[in-house]
């Protein structure tokens, strides 16, 4: 996936997130679902997106573990 997708699916999510009345489900869901798409990319393409995500949310953080890498 391309930085652009990633930062065009985040922003959809916030915008349809802001909309629904019940925003908790809503952030939540999209959370799981970003998450899984995140842990499903190769981990060179997890580098490429932590490297992103680190640029767009600075100075805060964002920290995603996969449960898969803890096998």
């Amino acid at each position: 996936m391309t930085r652009l997708l990633i930062t065009a699916v985040f922003t959809a999510v916030a915008v349809v997130g802001c909309a629904f009345s019940d925003t908790h489900a809503v952030v939540a869901r999209s959370a799981s679902t970003l998450v899984a798409l995140y842990c499903k990319a190769p981990e060179t393409g997890r580098v490429l997106l932590r490297t992103q995500i680190a640029s767009d949310t600075a100075p805060n953080k964002i920290r995603v573990e996969c449960a898969a890498d803890d096998l």
